[in-house]
């Protein structure tokens, strides 16, 4: 069930990323200050947005039980998160990792840790 609302939840956003027209990286669009699903800044260099791994990836995302690496993305990129949850790694000394897309339309776990955001949970973004 949790990998067909993932699914569910990827199709409906690329849609709407597609027909909103919105290009990821520019200015204005992320919520820094956390404000729900959306567009949030990247602050550091080669991120791993994973998946893989089956089950342990989707309820409890880490390095290791989510080992494809499906894309990198750096600063000044933005990607859409979706969802968060507390994940069986901690990065940075944040716990939480986020569900997102990325401008070259590939989708998974990213750690939380390196989102542009004020806090380690980001207000308004829903549980995965």
């Amino acid at each position: 069930m949790i990998r067909s609302l993932k699914a569910a939840a990827v199709a409906t956003a690329s849609t709407v990323v597609a027909t909103a027209g919105l290009v990821v990286g520019t200015a204005g669009a992320a919520h820094a200050t956390g404000h729900g699903e959306g567009f949030y800044g990247v602050w550091a260099s080669g991120v791993n947005v994973r998946a893989g791994g089956g089950e342990q990836c989707y309820l409890y995302p880490s390095s290791a039980n989510c080992p494809t690496v499906q894309t990198t993305v750096s600063s000044p990129a933005q990607v859409w998160v979706y969802c968060q949850q507390e994940g069986a790694q901690s990065v940075g000394g944040n716990p939480y990792w986020v569900w997102v897309l990325t401008a070259s339309g590939h989708h998974g776990y990213m750690a939380g840790y390196y989102i542009d955001n004020a806090t380690n949970w980001i207000d308004g973004v829903p549980d995965c």
